[in-house]
């Protein structure tokens, strides 16, 4: 894991240019390489090779919930951290942001307490929608079904039906 010493305070692009933030409760591993614009699939591939499948699923269901068209999550996961997605791991950094924020797990619930306007999506897996934030499950298909994922799209889209049923 990564040490308190290490400077990243976020995996994407800038904290006030994101249009999807997901706050996470853990950090990965992260590469050595830089993130830069044309070597961004080389970064998210290395990231996933540096903390295994998990973080494929991890990107994956993001990928799934923010690409514009959801036939595109394969190549959008490789491209979203450089175009519009950024991820953070302290709850501090939510006063930078302006984007729609995923604020992942049960972790940070005590600090960021679901609004009691918050729209209840999902039956066994549960989200909360508010215009700028989500509480959702951990980005684990067993917490975060795609039947979720498909709900919670139709609902930050403005309705627009889709499905994330996918086969691999």
């Amino acid at each position: 894991m990564s040490t308190e010493q290490d400077p990243v305070k976020n995996i994407g692009v800038p904290l006030g240019e994101a249009d999807y933030v997901f706050l996470l409760p853990n950090k990965p591993i992260l590469p050595l390489k830089s993130m830069e614009k044309g070597l961004v699939a080389e970064y998210v591939s290395e990231l996933i090779n540096l903390n295994g499948n998990h973080w494929r699923k991890i990107l994956t269901i993001m990928s799934k919930l923010t690409v514009p068209k959801l036939e595109n999550w394969r190549q959008w996961r490789n491209e979203m951290l450089s175009d519009n997605v950024t991820i953070i791991f302290d709850a501090e950094q939510l006063k930078l942001i302006t984007g729609t924020t995923f604020i992942v797990g049960n972790g940070f619930r005590d600090e960021i307490v679901i609004a009691d306007e918050a729209i209840t999506l999902g039956q066994r897996h549960v989200a909360f929608l508010t215009p700028n934030y989500i509480w959702c499950p951990y980005l684990d298909y067993r917490q975060f079904p795609n039947v979720l994922i498909d709900e919670l799209r139709h609902s930050i889209n403005n309705n627009i039906p889709e499905n994330a049923c996918f086969k691999p």
